[in-house]
């Protein structure tokens, strides 16, 4: 069960490092204006996973209609059929959209750039702006995760739900590193240097979503996990970049 947490903590790592380096105060001044800045989108988003994870509870109790319920466990449980496969790519999609509601109107008119000469750092800066990107795609995978553990304790045998959460977390985890990833390519100024972010994304992403047997991942998870201070931190040398418009 510890394993189902692992993806959880690069955001306190992250938090944590960002809260020690920022000045008394600055901290919360910058998460309350990335909220500000991105409500819009974290309301839309939260609707549009509350109504595709109310979609998927639909489909699956359909399954109990069309088949006895015996029929249906041994499908899932035994066979390995995966019924809430259609789940793989929201987490995914879900951190591309936030990640441009987050980064694209600051690129706009150099509202960013004039940011990262703020007197707190570009550091602190650029972590505060990933602490709230990931802090708010956790919970909102935790909220896609608590409607499917609760789907499966209604219509499945209790293994059912530990199951699903081994199975979904690769998911979750993708659609933290996707959305790494679209910062740094959104963030880096040089054409070349953009590549590094697509190939991270096109080499981690599909390897975290490909279809393998329910829970298949579960031994690797922590070190897929540890990963994601490593790529937050990397992201420092993009806004750099970017500071200094070291462009082509």
């Amino acid at each position: 069960m510890p394993r189902l947490c692992n993806f959880f903590a690069p955001c306190a790592i992250t938090c944590a490092a960002g809260y020690n380096a920022f000045p008394r105060g600055v901290l919360a001044r910058r998460i309350i204006k990335e909220f500000l800045k991105t409500r819009a989108g974290m309301a839309l988003l939260c609707a549009g996973n509350l109504a595709f994870m109310t979609w998927l509870w639909l489909a699956i109790r359909r399954l109990f209609l069309q088949d006895h319920p015996e029929i249906v466990w041994y499908r899932v449980l035994d066979l390995g059929q995966i019924p809430y496969a259609p789940l793989a790519y929201l987490p995914l999609c879900s951190a591309l959209v936030f990640c441009c509601f987050q980064f694209l109107p600051e690129m706009r008119d150099e509202r960013f750039r004039i940011s990262l000469h703020l007197p707190c750092g570009m550091a602190p800066l650029i972590l505060a702006h990933l602490l709230f990107g990931l802090l708010f795609l956790t919970l909102l995978y935790g909220l896609d995760a608590l409607v499917l553990v609760l789907l499966c304790h209604s219509a499945f045998p209790p293994e059912a739900a530990r199951l699903a959460l081994l199975t979904t977390a690769p998911w979750f985890l993708a659609g933290l590193y996707a959305y790494l990833c679209l910062a740094f390519c959104l963030l880096e100024p040089q054409r070349k240097a953009r590549l590094l972010g697509v190939m991270l994304a096109a080499g981690i992403c599909p390897l975290l979503l490909a279809r393998a047997a329910p829970g298949a991942f579960a031994p690797s998870l922590p070190f897929f996990a540890a990963g994601l201070p490593v790529l937050a931190t990397g992201l420092l040398l993009p806004a750099l970049n970017y500071r200094h418009r070291r462009i082509e």
